[in-house]
């Protein structure tokens, strides 16, 4: 079964979709890489209740990149351990293909080696399962700005 989700295209209700927000900037579009499927929509949940655009959805590496290079995402919001390619490949290869693009890992894992490895891949953060949803949103909001400097 394939729970590939994608922007549906435009919304009559830009900010249900991550349009001009109330101070008529624009919010970044996610994509969002989790094998869990009740944690990938709440995340998805999460943002769209804070007017932030859900572009796609992917529940493994291979799925994470195609939909980067075909969605062009500014932020991906990225988990470490899936089935087939890991988060640190899946970014590593959507880096290469979409260099605007940041990837903030959300991992259950606080592990230096793995800091270590998603730092050399290139993502723009490291979050731990569990944190403030609060930080997952601000660190999108930093990463979008960081993307648009690009």
């Amino acid at each position: 079964m394939n729970d590939t989700v994608r922007d549906a295209g435009p919304d009559p209700d830009p900010l249900a979709q991550g349009g001009a927000t109330a101070a008529g900037q624009w919010g970044p579009r996610v994509l969002i890489v989790e094998d869990e499927p009740m944690l990938r929509r709440a995340l998805a949940e999460m943002l769209q209740a804070k007017n932030i655009r859900v572009a796609g959805q992917a529940r493994e590496g291979d799925e994470a990149v195609r939909l980067a290079s075909e969605l062009h995402p500014d932020v991906v919001l990225m988990d470490l351990r899936m089935p087939g390619m890991d988060g640190i490949e899946a970014t590593s290869r959507i880096k290469q293909l979409e260099p605007r693009t940041q990837v903030l890992v959300l991992s259950a894992y606080d592990d230096p080696g793995l800091h270590r490895s998603a730092e050399e891949a290139g993502v723009f953060c490291y979050l731990v399962k569990g944190c403030a949803p609060q930080l997952i949103l601000d660190m999108i909001e930093r990463a979008w700005g960081h993307a648009k400097l690009v």
